[in-house]
């Protein structure tokens, strides 16, 4: 293998082998993996292109920067580190070819901003959330993007947003930032799939929870009906087995079966961005009342603690919304009794 001995493919970071398939850009030399450069379908190694030069072997690079005396600066964390140094003495980052004086802009305060890749801390303070929101990396893509708590989103900043969701905000955030760059609605959320009522409670959408436990329980009525038929309910009297056993009932069954399944997809598939639409008008509504101005920060704080307070979860919501729902069941059991 020679001169690649030891080094690494910039497309994946690992290093080559000898049993590995490599080829090298025609332009500045830079080495990939045979599948890395098929999906990449181009060299990313941009800062050489644009500089005119050709790669050097990490050895050569580092010789090179220690006989012109200057640091090698690291793309993550903005550290500058030795001319002879491998690794970013900060963040560890490795010092490839790639990451030269790179032009970047740092957070304010570097000494905070060494969150590794994918990780965001649920202080979020001036940590970057780093990612690629549209789950894309084809040809021409040019690595993830970069957000910090001061990243416009739809008119909010990235950081109220982290305030207002609390818990588990990686991955809320992430949704929040598809939906507010890239647009799009839809997305996976396996508790509102199983119990979308008392997600929607818990996580203090009153409104959307008071349709859906409505709903709910008004498509569960013909199911309630089999069960007290098979003994799982108080009884209902008029439930006969000429009843259950019925074409036309066997219609309203399957119907309010179906109906109540769509609804159940309709909350897993939507509940993320109504989370975000709802997220979005109460911040915006908390920072327009509280006077918040960007050059001297007043109202900034009663604004800060306003969103946390609204946002987060609310178990005692999600408790009383169990208690309706069940009480709501046992009284149609009941009206059903009384009624015949």
């Amino acid at each position: 293998m020679g001169k690649y001995d030891g080094q690494k493919c910039i497309a994946c970071n690992e290093s080559f082998k000898d049993t590995d398939d490599i080829v090298v850009c025609p332009d500045c030399g830079t080495p990939y993996h045979r599948e890395c450069w098929l999906r990449e379908g181009s060299c990313i190694n941009e800062s050489l292109h644009l500089e005119g030069g050709f790669w050097k072997p990490e050895h050569e690079r580092a010789a090179s920067a220690s006989a012109d005396g200057e640091g090698i600066r690291c793309a993550r964390c903005g550290h500058e580190n030795p001319p002879d140094g491998l690794f970013c003495k900060r963040c560890g980052l490795p010092l490839t070819m790639e990451t030269l004086n790179e032009p970047r802009e740092f957070n304010d305060n570097p000494e905070q901003s060494s969150t590794p890749r994918g990780n965001t801390q649920s202080s979020f303070g001036n940590n970057m959330f780093e990612g690629n929101p549209t789950g894309s990396a084809g040809f021409g893509a040019q690595g993830p993007m970069r957000f910090d708590q001061n990243s416009d989103i739809d008119g909010v900043k990235l950081g109220d947003y982290a305030r207002y969701v609390g818990k588990n905000q990686f991955s809320f955030l992430a949704h929040f930032i598809r939906f507010g760059k890239f647009g799009g609605k839809a997305s996976l959320n396996f508790c509102a799939l199983l119990f979308p009522q008392y997600w929607f409670f818990y996580r203090k959408m009153n409104l959307i929870g008071t349709i859906y436990l409505l709903l709910t329980v008004a498509l569960s009525i013909p199911t309630i009906m089999v069960m007290s038929f098979a003994g799982y309910l108080p009884s209902i009297s008029f439930v006969t087995e000429s009843l259950v056993k019925s074409s036309n009932f066997s219609m309203i069954l399957n119907a309010t079966s179906s109906a109540l399944m769509v609804l159940q997809c309709v909350a897993a598939i939507f509940a993320n961005y109504w989370y975000y639409k709802t997220a979005r008008k109460k911040i915006m509504t908390i920072r327009e009342s509280s006077g918040f101005s960007e050059d001297t920060s007043e109202g900034d704080e009663a604004a800060v603690t306003q969103i946390t307070k609204a946002g987060g979860v609310s178990f005692p919501a999600f408790l009383l919304s169990v208690l309706i729902s069940n009480t709501l069941v046992i009284a149609a059991v009941f009206i059903m009794n009384k009624l015949m």
